[in-house]
Formats: C-alpha cells, sequence, structure tokens
C-alpha cells in the first residue's frame, strides 16, 4: 500500500469516493510564463462546469495571490485570489502559529513573501540589531553577494531558520534557472544546518490548500515528482502527472515510490477521464489494475497475458508489455509468474534487462500508458531493472 493511500484510509476515505477538490501546480501545469498551457483552459472549465472546486498551489514566493489570480484570470481562467495558495502565505501562517503576532522576521525575499508576512500581523526587520526570532527565506532574485553573506552569518547565529520552498530549478525562456532551493542548498552547506520548509512537498502547504478547497477526496496535478507529486502523496492526496513541464515519463519510471503519480494527464483536457476512472481505483493506488483482462492480437509481439490495462470507457485494451532482448517472441511470452521469473534471469544473464514495449496505438493512450508504469513499478519494488524501450517521454495527443 502506497504511503498515499495509508493517508486515505487514516483519513476515512473509501475507495470509490468520487474526486470533490482538484488542486493545481501552475509554472508548466496552467501556464508557461504569459502562454496558457494547451488544454489548461478547457479542462480547468469543465471542473467548474461540474462544481468542482479548484486551488493553485504554488511554491513562487515572489508574487502575491491577487498578481498570481489576476494572471490566471488573463488567461480565460476565471480566478479568485482565495483560490490561490502561495507557500509565501503557509510560511506567514506558520510563524504567526509560532512565534505570535508581531513577532520580528528577518526577511530574505520580494513582495510576495513580504505582503503575506505584513498581512499575517508579523513585523519585518533587516538586521540581527533588531532581534529577529526567525530568518524567512523566499527566492530573491535580486540578492548580491553581500547580501548572501549576510543571510549565511545570521543562520549561523542559531536563528530559526524557515524557507517558502526547496525548488532547486525552475523552468526559463532557455533552460532551467535557479530556484529558492539552489540558494537554501548553498546556505545549508555553508552552514551545517538544515531550514524549515513549508511548500511542496511539505504537509504545510497540502493541509493548508486541502482545508480551503474542503474536499473529502483531492487530486494534486504538478509536472514536479519531487514536490507537486510527493506533497500530494504524503498529504494522502490522488496525484497526476502532467508531462508539460520539469519532469517527464521516463522521469516518473525510475521516481522513487513516493513520487510515483497515481494517474498521468497528456493535458489538462484529460481530466474527465481521470475523474471517472478513480472512482474505481483507491486513493493513491499505483498498483496494476489486477481485474483487467488482456485482448493480446498482436503476432511478432511478446505479451505478458497477466498484465492488465483499461481505455478511457473501461474496455480492455492491449496491454504494456516487457520485452527480453536478445530472445524469439515464443520464448518471451511468459504463461505464469515462474516462467516470468526464469524469462528475466535468462534475459540478465545475457547483459539484457526488460523493457516497456508500447503497442503503436498505445504511444498515444495515457491509461496504456498508465498501466505500462504500473506493471513497471511491480517490477522494479520486486528488485527487476525496467528500461523505458519505447515508452515517450511525453504524450502526443
Amino acid at each position: 500500500m502506497t504511503q498515499a493511500a495509508e493517508q486515505a484510509r487514516d483519513l476515512g476515505v473509501p475507495a470509490g469516493t468520487p474526486i470533490d477538490g482538484v488542486l493545481f501546480d501552475l509554472d508548466g501545469v496552467v501556464y508557461h510564463g504569459p502562454d496558457a498551457i494547451p488544454g489548461a483552459v478547457e479542462g480547468i472549465a469543465g471542473l467548474h462546469d461540474r462544481g468542482i472546486p479548484v486551488g493553485y498551489v504554488t511554491n513562487n514566493a515572489t508574487r502575491t495571490a491577487e498578481v498570481v489570480a489576476d494572471h490566471i484570470s488573463d488567461l480565460g481562467i476565471p480566478t479568485a485570489p482565495n483560490e490561490v495558495i502561495t507557500s509565501s502565505q503557509v510560511l506567514a501562517a506558520r510563524l504567526g502559529e509560532e512565534y505570535g503576532t508581531g513577532a520580528k522576521i528577518l526577511l530574505i525575499g520580494t513582495t510576495g513573501l513580504s505582503t503575506a508576512l505584513t498581512e499575517a500581523g508579523l513585523t519585518i526587520v533587516d538586521s540581527l540589531a533588531d532581534e529577529p526570532v526567525a530568518l524567512a527565506q523566499g527566492l530573491d532574485p535580486h540578492i548580491d553577494y553581500a547580501g548572501i553573506v549576510r543571510t549565511a552569518e545570521a543562520i549561523a547565529t542559531g536563528l530559526d531558520w524557515w524557507a517558502t520552498n526547496p525548488d532547486y530549478s525552475m523552468v526559463g525562456r532557455a533552460s532551467r534557472v535557479p530556484g529558492n532551493g539552489a540558494f537554501v542548498d548553498m546556505l545549508a552547506r555553508l552552514t551545517d544546518r538544515q531550514p524549515r520548509i513549508v511548500g511542496k512537498p511539505s504537509p504545510d502547504v497540502m493541509t493548508h490548500a486541502g482545508q480551503r478547497l474542503g474536499a473529502r477526496r483531492l487530486l494534486m496535478v504538478g509536472d514536479r515528482l519531487d514536490t507537486d507529486i510527493e506533497g500530494g502523496n504524503r498529504a494522502g492526496f490522488d496525484t497526476a502527472l502532467v508531462p508539460t513541464g520539469v519532469h517527464d515519463l521516463h522521469d516518473a519510471l525510475t521516481a522513487d515510490p513516493i513520487r510515483r503519480p497515481t494517474f498521468i494527464l497528456p493535458t489538462l483536457a484529460d481530466l474527465p477521464r481521470v475523474l471517472e476512472a478513480a472512482a474505481s481505483r483507491p486513493v493513491g493506488s499505483t498498483a496494476p489494475d489486477s481485474g483487467r483482462k488482456t485482448e493480446a492480437k498482436t503476432q511478432n509481439r511478446p505479451v505478458d497475458h497477466h498484465s492488465p490495462t483499461a481505455n478511457g470507457d473501461g474496455g480492455s485494451v492491449q496491454a504494456a508489455t516487457m520485452r527480453f532482448p536478445g530472445h524469439s517472441a515464443e520464448e518471451n511470452a511468459p504463461k505464469s509468474s515462474a516462467d516470468l521469473g526464469a524469462a528475466t534471469s535468462k534475459s540478465r544473464g545475457t547483459g539484457g534487462g526488460r523493457e516497456i514495449d508500447l503497442a503503436e496505438a498505445e504511444l498515444s493512450d495515457p491509461a496504456a500508458i498508465e498501466a505500462a508504469l504500473r506493471l513497471a513499478w511491480k517490477a522494479i519494488d520486486a528488485g527487476e531493472s525496467i528500461e523505458p524501450g519505447n515508452l515517450p517521454r511525453r504524450i502526443d495527443d
């Protein structure tokens, strides 16, 4: 059982409970800079039409909720500020709980964080001489060497150190660029200390977001396995990776169990399929769909007849399979779990490992790709080495 499934069980969310709230990361999921990602407007509008509440959870601490809401609205997705949950807001709330109204906070950050601290009734100071009780660190794109030195010196005194988010990089115009996590990592190495981080994947931000929506079964949609997906899984939510940003399907294949998504979305336009599929799956489950049968119709392609998959309308499709390089199709088709183990051993003996082998039609079928990943994860957890094979990095609708 995954951690997400265990959390959902502990929270009393039974299998079959419909998804009644959806949380989205923003950059790489809803938009790239000023432009909406294809499928985003359509997908979120569909949730509005169904009356399903949405929230936008961002680790970006540089902008206020009002500015973010205006940005989303300008894309054609009507959004109110209270639908936006920023890591700055969560950090300000936690600092208020920890130190009380009026507490002095040494700030490293920009408008988004300073506004959140002020609105939470905290007092911002800019020097150790002002006797702050804690340091709050968010991304400051304008920080210089002297500012980094002052920050390191403050942390080295033992001052309580809090940070908005751990994102090491962000998607820039031409490449990945440093995020707040890069500066956190540098300061941690310099001072031999670690901050308390409240942004994704921390339970702080997920709990805050979940309470705001008031939903029973939540879906977290993101493009990063290490923040969006891990955070949602730890909170007991279903999770969906949309490979339109930082991480792709090859990253998902090799991800640690806590970072494996429940679903794969080519774009947000595929959300209706996920809402329907969730009704027949336990919360957070990444296990193969053991109740489904496979229609194996290929002639030259090895098929594992025990490997289930399903298309979006609940019917059967050709199962995603694992090939054994260096062997014939007949030799490659195990008829039982014992044969499967023997074939794997034989393949390894010739230097080859199993790999994902999707039929042409499955390369653009998210349900088939989900099934392939679930099957691969099961094999990986059993100690096998699985190669991507022809698994695409992203899905072309």
